[in-house]
């Protein structure tokens, strides 16, 4: 999909990297500057499909198909929402109307062969609770992937070349040891005096060796080119953990900076209290989806602030207990409940939720 509006391309990027209530907020005010755009009907269909508010995607993408009737992308998302709303019937017609006009379109096709293999009503339910709508729609590229791969790339281009030079030095010194050559050798813990100098004291958890340094960032990139961002983020906490090079590190940052959030139904991987209290600065900035109680619930001015119960959801067995702030309106009840929320480590290295989504289990 090519986009050369500045607006849309920005609300491409938001979908494409999972953050579609900050989509959702961009593009809803845009309506009078796109009103026969099927372009931008298609993306706030998506940011509102992604939202989980399924009226509203419904309602644009169908203003869109009045603008452009053949819009092939607006119709494959509108099937996916009708999936989503348990509506098998109607995404059935859909995807046959689009096999009409495209008779090798591949989602289309896709989603009929997925239903036929689950005709039974409980295996049907129990696919539709759970399939992944992108399996059944074109993905959005965002411009970002390919710009974040090519710093990865640098960065692994100078990792290497720092391997080689040291090598290619030792082999002139004929065994003279600089300052610096145990850089990523994970074993000397002394701070290099090179200007590629390894971070220190508190920051530098792991020593991580080149090796160790470009596997780690191959992995963040695999996660990242799948927008799976809360394994990517995880994956580059543990560079900003190690005595990696501070040019490394700031690169490492910027990229971590540009990575999105997904919502409740699109977390790729919750991680454990257990994980969590273990090493919490792998996980800084990372999402976890709890369940528990709250305790202690206050109302400090626009913030709602509480202790999180965490695994007592059912009054039996309590795991830990985590101050909460939630920065959003939400109704506050008595009742179990399920957390998404980012982790954060505060400055005396403890550690709080702040609260993405209340879902309260009744």
């Amino acid at each position: 999909m090519k986009i050369y509006n500045r607006d849309l391309k920005k609300g491409r990027r938001l979908i494409a990297s999972g953050r579609y209530s900050q989509a959702v907020s961009f593009l809803v005010d845009k309506v009078p500057l796109f009103q026969k755009d099927p372009v931008y009907y298609d993306l706030i269909g998506r940011a509102y499909l992604g939202a989980g508010l399924l009226k509203d995607a419904d309602d644009f993408l169908n203003i869109g198909l009045q603008c452009d009737p053949s819009h092939l992308d607006i119709r494959l998302v509108l099937a996916v929402t009708h999936l989503k709303r348990k509506n098998t019937s109607a995404a059935l017609r859909v995807w046959l109307e689009i096999l009409d006009d495209y008779p090798r379109e591949p989602y289309a096709s896709r989603g009929l062969k997925t239903l036929k293999r689950f005709s039974s009503p409980e295996r049907q339910d129990r696919f539709l609770q759970k399939f992944d709508p992108l399996r059944y729609m074109p993905r959005l590229s965002s411009p970002w992937p390919g710009r974040i791969m090519a710093v990865l790339a640098v960065i692994l281009v100078l990792l290497t070349a720092v391997y080689f030079r040291d090598n290619i030095q030792r082999l002139f010194q004929r065994g003279e040891q600089r300052p610096g050559t145990a850089l990523f050798s994970g074993v000397n813990k002394d701070v290099p005096e090179t200007d590629t100098a390894a971070a220190s004291g508190p920051d530098a958890v792991f020593d991580m060796s080149e090796r160790e340094i470009s596997k780690t960032l191959k992995k963040a990139m695999q996660h990242y080119r799948h927008y799976e961002d809360n394994s990517a983020r995880y994956e580059l906490n543990k560079i900003l953990s190690s005595n990696a090079p501070e040019t490394v590190q700031n690169r490492v940052k910027s990229i971590v900076e540009s990575l999105g959030e997904a919502d409740i139904n699109t977390l790729e991987t919750s991680y454990t209290y257990e994980e969590v209290v273990e090493q919490p600065f792998l996980y800084n900035g990372c999402l976890v989806l709890w369940k528990g109680r709250t305790a202690n619930i206050r109302y400090e001015g626009d913030a709602i602030r509480f202790d999180f119960l965490v695994g007592f959801e059912d009054q039996t067995v309590l795991k830990g207990r985590l101050p909460v702030e939630v920065l959003f309106p939400v109704v506050m009840e008595p009742l179990p409940l399920e957390l998404l929320a980012a982790v954060q480590i505060t400055d005396d290295n403890s550690i709080q939720l702040s609260a993405r989504t209340l879902h309260f289990l009744r």
